[in-house]
């Protein structure tokens, strides 16, 4: 199907659903979710979310709930450094992430490591 027929489609089943849908709090239902994600092959996310009446945010979850996720590295590849000086006083972070990561540091640590360790967390 092309892709304007595509999203005059999926246009149309959104009316079709909002026009006879039991009130305004009703969730949409996983097809339709299902539809306007699959219009990301095609369009961008603005374009979507104008012709489907959307949030934004509506359709970035809707994606990351229905596209599994990508699985984390195994490995994190940390930066290079020289040994912390014995000065510096050990310390203790501990860093818990939305997605329910946690990460517990403790000791003399460089500051360019734990950037590392962030960075590779929140992706």
């Amino acid at each position: 199907m092309p892709n304007q027929d595509q999203l005059t489609t999926v246009v149309t089943a959104f009316e079709h659903w909002r026009s006879n849908r039991s009130g305004r709090q009703v969730t949409t239902p996983i097809a339709l979710r299902e539809q306007a994600v699959a219009l990301l092959n095609h369009y961008s996310s603005s374009k979507i979310t104008s012709a489907l009446r959307i949030s934004g945010g509506q359709l970035k979850q809707w994606r990351n709930t229905l596209e599994p996720a990508e699985k984390a590295p195994l490995f994190v590849h940390l930066p290079i450094s020289p040994p912390p000086l014995l000065t510096q006083p050990p310390f203790t972070v501990e860093l818990r992430f939305a997605q329910g990561n946690e990460m517990s540091l403790s000791g003399v640590i460089d500051t360019n490591i734990i950037i590392s360790l962030i960075g590779a967390m929140k992706s």
